[in-house]
């Protein structure tokens, strides 16, 4: 897309304004920049503000209309343009790296506004639709303005529901329609928010425990504020939007699960592997990636079988595994319980691996009920960078006879602690990172930590039983089964069935799981190619450091190093790790070796 009149007249202005009457240095420029960009991005996601602390715009939804989409492009393309003038030879070392960053992150708010989302804004895993009733998680309910606050929220929600049906007409038009299997679950998840009382919708319950300061008067206000506005904007809003995906959304929805049946689809998803992994690989050097990885990781399944003496070959292993129902859950009360236990055995064990831990807690949290038959196994929530609010470890106990328990080690490992929680809490917690890499969502970076501390649970007291081990191969098998089913699907013209048979085959997941999952890389195109793509990236650079370094070695000075400098693309961490090696390395020469 390219800058129109209005986007060049604000560039200009924006210029401007940068160089003023006396010219800033080059720092100044880029930290400048980056100011603007941060306000920019705030403003356009104002509840990820509350979630990470901004109580700027707690009143504010996010604006869905395609003409706020064409003013985000060009708006992006103007901080991108005026980054690539600032003179980056001239800026500190500490400074080049945060431009590189923030040229990376830049390019790659741009890859997403090419791959029109805006224009298929409804899934089973995300949008308007469920953010809303997500903001509960972060939404501040302190003081009578933040009730009105909320209250405005709720109200500015028909507003979204027009916007989003608009351009999802506009999708239909061009071609851009998501998989029918994506968007049919949302109409269960649409349902559970038309009520005929408004007192029993998941938005009134703010109203069962005002704060004590409250007055008599003021709760019977807020109180009504809110149902009036749930009864007279908010269901109204979900009965529409249901009834436009049922009528008229879903029979144009495509019967493909591939991103590559929307015009020029190929182009989108070679956009999507590189953004998502921050690499060159194509989609056809990741699917040979995941069948390698498969072969390595049941190598070592084959070890586990052996020790626990089942004499059938591993297929056989891995469905008895799956299907046995001893190693079922037996009531969600039981995950939630033994998910807290495993969580509170975990985190007085991390110092062995870390010099620097964070502050905010981490809490177990049922994923909840109108969401919760389409949602992943588990999540993370972010964690308040004020400390107002922990991080939370989402379980989803729908089903609960359906869930394996020899995974949950690896599970509490990759979203609570040392992965997802450890990762984001101490980035959000650094002040001396800019806004932006505090809070920069990397995918290939998290996700790919993640995982990697998935294998780590041998220096935190877990792994003592030989099945918790093999759940924890299940996972990593799970990873690299999704190298070869993402681009199987997207750039193979696999089938669903395809995919599910695959993972069946494959790995020891669930079918329950196995079939959320699929129908989630049918959702997100990419982003599940991220996960072993950053792990095999650490993991290579921790094997390096151990070679290098013998028994100079110390592997929470490692994992520290990694996690000082927030989220980075793989290029970036190779090369910064590269430099603490070589810093370390007495052996290896003035030029690095």
């Amino acid at each position: 897309m390219f800058l129109n009149h209005r986007h060049i007249g604000t560039l200009i202005v924006f210029l401007a304004l940068l160089t003023g009457c006396v010219s800033p240095s080059p720092s100044e420029r880029l930290h400048e920049l980056m100011d603007a960009s941060w306000d920019a991005d705030i403003r356009w996601s104002p509840t990820w503000a509350t979630t990470i602390g901004d109580h700027r715009y707690d009143d504010k939804l996010s604006d869905l209309s395609l003409e706020m989409y064409e003013r985000r492009n060009g708006q992006l393309m103007m901080f991108a343009f005026t980054l690539a003038n600032i003179p980056s030879v001239e800026l500190s070392a500490e400074d080049r790296l945060t431009a590189d960053v923030f040229e990376w992150y830049l390019a790659a708010k741009l890859l997403d506004q090419t791959s029109q989302r805006h224009l298929m804004p409804v899934t089973q895993l995300s949008g308007f639709h469920l953010s809303l009733p997500m903001m509960l998680v972060s939404q501040p309910f302190a003081t009578y303005q933040d009730y009105m606050n909320y209250g405005a929220r709720l109200a500015s929600f028909s507003i979204q529901v027009d916007q989003a049906i608009k351009s999802m007409r506009e999708g239909i038009a061009k071609g851009y329609v998501p998989p029918r299997i994506t968007v049919e679950p949302a109409l269960d998840q649409i349902n559970a928010h038309i009520l005929d009382d408004p007192k029993q919708s998941e938005f009134y319950k703010p109203t069962k425990q005002f704060p004590g300061s409250f007055t008599d008067a003021e709760c019977v206000d807020l109180a009504g504020m809110l149902w009036h506005t749930i009864n007279n904007n908010v269901i109204p809003a979900y009965r529409k939007l249901h009834s436009f995906i049922d009528s008229e959304y879903l029979p144009a929805c495509r019967e493909t699960v591939g991103i590559w049946a929307v015009p020029e689809g190929d182009k989108i998803y070679a956009n999507l592997v590189h953004r998502y992994t921050s690499t060159k690989k194509t989609p056809e050097e990741i699917h040979r990636l995941g069948i390698k990885e498969l072969k390595r990781i049941h190598a070592e399944m084959n070890v586990i079988r052996q020790e626990v003496g089942f004499e059938d070959r591993l297929p056989e292993f891995m469905t008895h595994m799956r299907d046995d129902p001893q190693f079922r859950a037996p009531s969600g009360s039981w995950l939630m319980e033994h998910y807290a236990e495993i969580l509170a055995r975990t985190e007085p064990e991390l110092h062995k691996l870390f010099g620097r831990l964070p502050n905010a807690d981490c809490e177990v949290k049922e994923i909840e009920s109108y969401r919760a038959a389409s949602a992943p196994v588990a999540y993370y929530n972010l964690s308040a960078p004020d400390g107002s609010r922990p991080g939370y470890f989402y379980v989803n106990t729908y089903q609960p006879q359906e869930r394996v328990t020899y995974t949950m080690e690896a599970l509490t490992y990759h979203e609570a602690v040392p992965g997802h929680h450890l990762q984001f809490a101490l980035h959000a917690e650094d002040g001396g990172l800019p806004n932006f890499r505090r809070h920069n969502y990397i995918t290939v970076y998290c996700e790919g930590w993640a995982l990697y501390t998935e294998g780590l649970g041998q220096y935190l007291g877990g792994y003592t039983d030989p099945l918790q081990r093999y759940g924890r191969l299940a996972y990593e098998a799970w990873r690299a089964a999704r190298l070869v089913v993402d681009t199987g699907m997207h750039h193979f013209k696999w089938s669903r069935q395809r995919a599910i048979d695959y993972m069946n085959v494959n790995t020891g997941l669930a079918r329950l799981n196995i079939e959320r999952e699929v129908d989630r890389y049918i959702a997100w195109p990419g982003q599940a190619l991220a996960y072993k793509i950053g792990e095999i990236t650490i993991r290579d650079l921790r094997d390096q450091a151990m070679e290098r370094l013998g028994d100079r070695f110390d592997l929470r000075a490692f994992h520290d190093q990694l996690l000082v400098d927030g989220p980075l693309p793989m290029s970036m961490l190779v090369e910064r790790m590269n430099k603490w090696i070589d810093g370390l390395d007495t052996t290896a020469g003035v030029s690095g070796g």
